[in-house]
């Protein structure tokens, strides 16, 4: 009787909030954030090859040495195809890759509804998690210009007594990642050296630091940047100091991520392209090491949130975003089917008609990423046939290790021994006489 009463308490309770958010969700019915969010479903949902993704393929890699993120490497069956054709001249076939459309990871009846009928279509929703997911967009959307100045903020003051990586990735986790889940929790990595109690940008608000390790001694390991609602991984790029901004200033000209230019080469070389930038607006996302790392990330977290609740992470595409001060990426990792995708461009943070407003269309994928079991498909690899990455083959009796990957492990980051012979025993040969 009295666990019957409990739980008709908590449907009552469940009942008073739902009914609280869908009048807190009707303040915005017809307001510009709906529309936003509206016009940004529409191109996502009509517009084919907006954003896509590459199923990327593991050629080889040292997951078998229990390396930490960093000195984690991976080479990938398309760059080492490029290669071979870049040393043949370009007179072989050019190298082909799979690849999926965002709008086809994504479950999209919630934003045909929301496009047909905006707030509406959620406000009366049985589902209380993606009302509550649409707030904290619509919300977020409200108050940007806050997060804006605190951000940018953050991007021009030199910081007091920590690095301007750390200034700057505890106030995107704090100012940007955080505000777009229901319930605004993220950990930055504790480990980092001198990370401050309160956010830079004059807010005061609280920086929450944690144990954001994932793996083991015998997988990739080592504490992450940023995890939010302890699912999703971000790991946040170095940034170029103001010196080599202005060196190069006058150097290069600087052209958006996704304005391309051919190299004028054989007419056969039409795979290559030069993109040319001002290194002010240059991440290290583009980095061959760092790309090594969030895919090393992407695979331990892809393992570990779905041994923490099968039940909830089972056959998704699990999220890892990469990100610096101006550009965002994404990876996606089922550990299960063993899928690996890679978003095929960076993303601009910041609008670049007026790079003092964050981009809106970024800040919907980060929100639709971060809130990927709501709004993503699961079974994707399957019902899709994406190719299988080659991990699990190349770990082969190993990938148990992987198998038992966790959050939270307290461990000493394991480095590769740059003289592993002094451990072993070397015997000694002489020529024959």
């Amino acid at each position: 009787m009295a666990a019957n009463t409990h739980r008709g308490f908590q449907d009552v309770r469940q009942a008073t909030n739902q009914l609280i958010l869908g009048n807190s969700l009707h303040d915005f019915k017809g307001s510009d954030d709906e529309k936003i969010v509206q016009n940004f479903f529409k191109v996502i949902l009509t517009d084919p090859g907006f954003v896509r993704f590459v199923n990327l393929e593991i050629r080889n890699c040292n997951a078998e040495d229990g390396t930490s993120f960093r000195d984690a490497y991976i080479s990938l069956r398309a760059t080492y195809e490029c290669m071979m054709r870049a040393r043949a001249n370009f007179v072989t076939e050019r190298p082909s890759c799979e690849g999926v459309e965002i709008r086809d990871l994504l479950n999209t009846d919630s934003l045909e509804d929301f496009l047909s009928r905006g707030v509406d279509a959620i406000g009366n929703r049985t589902q209380p998690d993606v009302c509550q997911s649409f707030w904290a967009l619509l919300n977020f959307l409200r108050e940007i210009k806050t997060h804006e100045g605190a951000i940018r903020r953050l991007l021009n003051i030199a910081p007091k007594n920590t690095t301007k990586k750390t200034q700057i990735m505890t106030g995107l986790a704090h100012h940007l990642f955080s505000q777009l889940v229901p319930n605004k929790k993220y950990e930055v990595d504790e480990n980092i050296k001198n990370l401050p109690q309160t956010c830079g940008c004059g807010c005061n608000s609280n920086i929450c630091g944690g144990n954001t390790s994932i793996g083991s001694r015998e997988t990739w390991h080592g504490q992450v940047d940023i995890m939010v609602n302890g699912v999703v991984v971000v790991a946040f790029g170095k940034e170029h100091s103001a010196a080599e901004d202005e060196k190069d200033e006058d150097t290069v000209e600087y052209e958006p991520p996704r304005k391309q230019i051919r190299m004028k080469t054989e007419e056969s070389c039409d795979m290559c392209v030069e993109i040319q930038r001002n290194r002010s607006h240059e991440s290290d996302l583009l980095d061959l090491k760092f790309l090594n790392q969030i895919l090393a990330e992407a695979v331990i977290n892809g393992f570990a949130q779905v041994n923490k609740n099968k039940s909830t992470f089972s056959n998704f595409l699990i999220p890892t975003i990469g990100a610096t001060s101006e550009r965002v990426t994404v990876c996606l990792y089922d550990s299960e089917n063993d899928c690996l995708l890679h978003i095929d461009d960076e993303l601009q943070l910041w609008d670049v008609s007026d790079t003092r407003q964050l981009d809106h269309e970024t800040i919907i994928i980060i929100w639709l990423f971060l809130n990927f079991t709501l709004f993503s498909k699961r079974n994707l690899a399957i019902s899709t046939k994406l190719k299988k990455s080659g991990l699990h083959r190349i770990l082969n009796e190993n990938l148990k290790y992987y198998k038992q990957t966790k959050t939270n492990e307290n461990f000493d980051l394991h480095t590769l021994d740059r003289r592993p012979w002094i451990k072993a025993t070397v015997e000694i040969k002489h020529p024959d006489t």
